[in-house]
């Protein structure tokens, strides 16, 4: 059975902890397929997002070639169903797509900690597999407690990169360098296209 990770988010901006995220997970999961799935419509965010088609773009130069041993693809899946991206509606819609195949959800440890505020997340846990990764400043230990009283959620050891887009969005508003924070191409986007100049940053 081909297992198939689904990572999920905003991505506003994408950065390393993202790209760390998905390189851990594709190596302990064994992973063949991962789809990077940019947020359409955010039902969490109140923060204004670029465009999807921006957003997505940035997807594209953080995860090519990130692994050799995966097949990785930004999708438009969430743009091609419409209206608010519940996380329940995508898994159901790639189960359609891709019958067959085991398909794995990744989150970062500090969705783990609100995950039980998810749209259906006990309809989420039966229908795929959760797996959370440790990100700066989660305690590994905790998320463990936390993922065996929700029960069906796994839990990745990690080389922790503590980063967060909120810190990017701050640091451009104030005309700080970012290029340890994200990839190379990423930035140079960012940098070209003159990115988040003049929103409101939360």
């Amino acid at each position: 059975m081909i297992k198939t990770g689904i990572f999920g988010g905003a991505f506003n901006p994408v950065h390393n902890g993202h790209v760390n995220l998905a390189k851990e997970a594709i190596e302990q999961l064994k992973l063949r397929r991962l789809l990077i799935i940019p947020t359409f419509e955010s039902p969490h965010k109140a923060t204004k997002l670029l465009p999807f088609e921006t957003r997505a773009e940035m997807c594209r130069l953080a995860f090519e070639s990130i692994s050799d041993k995966c097949e990785v693809t930004v999708s438009d899946i969430e743009r091609q169903m419409g209206g608010v991206s519940y996380t329940i509606n995508t898994i159901r819609e790639l189960s359609k797509r891709l019958p067959g195949e085991q398909l794995f959800l990744l989150i970062g440890g500090d969705m783990l900690f609100s995950f039980r505020e998810w749209y259906k997340y006990e309809n989420i846990l039966k229908e795929s597999k959760v797996c959370a990764v440790a990100r700066g400043g989660d305690s590994f230990t905790d998320m463990l407690e936390f993922a065996a009283e929700m029960g069906r959620v796994k839990v990745l050891p990690t080389n922790i990169v503590d980063v967060s887009s909120t810190e990017i969005r701050e640091k451009l508003a104030a005309g700080a360098d970012i290029s340890q924070l994200v990839p190379q191409k990423v930035a140079e986007y960012i940098a070209k296209n003159d990115l988040y100049r003049g929103l409101e940053v939360e």
